[in-house]
């Protein structure tokens, strides 16, 4: 029987390109059945149209918004139903048999999660697309220009381009996504693709999970398949496409690997790119180098990273039948949810005029259910999100607001109750502003409980229990940054980044929402402070706002300088206990200033020092001092 597989293709402006590389594969004896699902990430070069004429055989899709790749591809995993799915870029065409050897390649060996063929240029270049996965000890090859003196069998057997010419089956680290056959059952137990990574990276991502599954990712190069390279991601990033790719490989590397690994990683790949860049300098001139400086800058972090989604001209979609979106991100919370939905089902706005999108942000408990059985019975337009495994709060609030057609996105979280007037003020307030932050204040009867209260009464933080943006402006910065793994300062970014954009915030008191007073034990509020580790990355994309967001330029919190004191004072009074007079200023601002209860201050001082570690441990993270 001749298998049946799905041919999967995201497009982005490349019309004439996508409809030839169509033809090429649907003219060809491919020894397969083939169903071509294209999802278009709306183009603005008519490429749909273009397909419907040119390729009438394709299932086409087009999109009223630009996914990124790995949404998209998702998306048509949706759609697909077939035994195997072929994951094949817009310019890109296997010549004739290719599929069906990539078929028999997966039927030989049962445990192949994904089989990779072999890509060509259209000029018959080759192009290296096997690659070990990123690793301390592959760094330290190229920073010390191993490649040319380490035995060549050790350099074949990790896959490294010009060590190995490609040219026999074998298991491979990971391979280009380019083109890749998936086998349905590795897609049901490992998921799709991680739409963290909007473009790049996430061939590498895949393929990692799914050897860490147990599975295997094979190379076979009797399958060819034609691959131009780079079409839409140059049309799209320009010279942003290395500063992305190589900010996604530090998001992977962050989830995969210990702090210290990421960073000794990092070290040695500026080394790396110093040397190609040195190289390159010595062998053509004062001009060389480009390459090597600017891969060095990216893995600094130092390159200016391109606008993701649509550009901003393209992200004005027509008002749908909704004004505003409250969007909520949710994790772990399920108890929480009928307060909430109860909550906006009070709203004076009239509710024909807003709908709901909460994201279940890969939660352990019952949430999904509670949100089942609210969309069934809640009055508003209630729609429920789910992302597969926790991405964060970033990832979570992205897949939100970029899901509804409504101009306006107001955000509010799991443990708050907006009063009934909140969406009024809000929309009323925005007339006049493109962006509110509204009052943040403890429930009345909460006020004596005693643990981590947010107050918000300014737009100095831009909170996102109670913002409202214009989804326009959501769309030029790209929404959240999801290098924001925590909730721990991603709202701060986004706002910040609005800002830039020439957009005057301002605050509204009358757009009221009850934030829960966070309490627990002194070891829970402990284990809390770790969540502010990526605060520090705030400074570092807004060095100009050093000035309104910390305290004498280098603190986060009033309490670290006295705090840095008082600690010096505990230590050095073991030894002479005058010392110990330097916890006096602590002692003062905790009981004058922070109104702190005496018997709270041991606690309260170990809070403080806590903080300050994970601030310190922030900033050796991010390359930018808070403490």
């Amino acid at each position: 029987m001749r298998a049946r597989v799905d041919v999967g293709v995201v497009t982005y402006n490349t019309a004439e390109l996508t409809v030839s590389a169509l033809r090429r594969l649907l003219d060809s004896d491919q020894g397969c059945d083939l169903r071509v699902l294209v999802h278009d990430n709306a183009s603005s070069d008519g490429t749909p149209e273009a397909l419907a004429a040119g390729v009438p055989e394709a299932e086409v899709v087009a999109g009223d918004e630009n996914l990124g790749f790995a949404r998209a591809v998702n998306r048509i995993l949706a759609r697909s139903e077939a035994p195997w799915f072929l994951a094949l870029n817009s310019d890109a065409w296997p010549e004739p048999g290719a599929v069906r050897t990539l078929v028999g390649a997966a039927e030989a060996h049962p445990r192949a999660a994904v089989v990779a063929p072999l890509l060509l240029r259209p000029d018959g270049t080759q192009e290296h697309s096997t690659h070990p996965f990123p690793t301390v000890p592959v760094a330290l090859l190229d920073a010390l220009g191993g490649r040319s003196w380490l035995p060549r069998r050790r350099l074949e057997a990790l896959a490294l381009e010009g060590a190995w010419g490609q040219d026999r089956p074998r298991a491979v680290d990971w391979a280009v996504g380019a083109a890749l056959l998936f086998r349905r059952e590795a897609l049901e137990e490992l998921g799709g693709l991680d739409e963290r990574f909007f473009m790049y990276v996430e061939d590498l991502d895949w393929c990692w999970r799914a050897r860490e599954a147990g599975w295997e990712v094979r190379f076979e190069p009797a399958a060819v398949v034609r691959h131009v390279g780079n079409a839409s991601g140059e049309a799209r990033f320009g010279s942003g496409r290395l500063a992305l790719e190589t900010a996604n490989l530090y998001r992977f590397l962050s989830g995969t690997r210990k702090p210290a690994a990421v960073a000794a990683y990092r070290a040695l790949s500026v080394v790396g790119a110093a040397r190609q860049a040195l190289g390159a300098r010595l062998r053509e001139g004062p001009g060389g180098g480009g390459p090597g400086k600017a891969l060095a800058l990216a893995h600094l972090g130092l390159a200016p990273l391109p606008v993701l989604g649509s550009p901003p001209a393209e992200l004005d979609p027509p008002l749908g039948s909704v004004e505003v979106a409250v969007c909520v991100a949710t994790h772990g919370r399920a108890g929480l949810l009928p307060r909430l939905v109860a909550a906006l089902e009070a709203q004076t706005l009239d509710p024909d005029r807003f709908e709901v999108v909460i994201v279940d942000d890969g939660s352990p408990d019952a949430t999904g259910d509670v949100l089942d059985d609210l969309a069934a019975r809640s009055p508003l337009r209630l729609r429920v999100l789910r992302l597969p495994t926790r991405g964060g709060p970033a990832a979570a609030r992205n897949l939100a607001w970029r899901s509804t057609g409504a101009r306006v996105v107001a955000f509010t979280d799991d443990d708050c109750v907006p009063v009934p007037g909140w969406l009024e003020a809000g929309l009323a307030a925005l007339g006049g502003a493109k962006m509110v932050v509204g009052r943040t204040a403890p429930p009345p009867e909460q006020l004596d409980l005693v643990g981590r209260v947010v107050a918000v009464e300014s737009v100095r933080f831009f909170e996102t229990c109670n913002v409202f943006y214009r989804r326009t402006d959501l769309g030029a910065v790209g929404g959240f940054e999801e290098g924001f793994r925590r909730p721990s300062g991603e709202d701060t970014h986004l706002g910040l980044s609005v800002v830039g954009l020439g957009v005057e915030p301002v605050f509204c008191p009358g757009a009221l929402v009850h934030h829960d007073v966070r309490k627990g034990r002194l070891g829970e509020t402990l284990r809390e402070t770790t969540r502010w580790v990526d605060l520090p990355l705030v400074l570092r994309r807004h060095p100009s706002a050093r000035r309104e967001l910390t305290h004498r330029w280098v603190f986060w919190k009033p309490t670290h300088p006295p705090a840095l004191l008082a600690a010096a004072g505990l230590l050095l009074g073991l030894r002479w206990r005058p010392v110990l007079l330097l916890l006096t200023p602590w002692i003062h601002h905790r009981l004058r200033v922070t109104a702190t209860r005496p018997g709270a201050l041991p606690g309260a001082l170990a809070v403080d020092l806590a903080e300050l570690a994970v601030m310190a441990r922030g900033s050796v993270r991010h390359r930018t001092v808070l403490l």
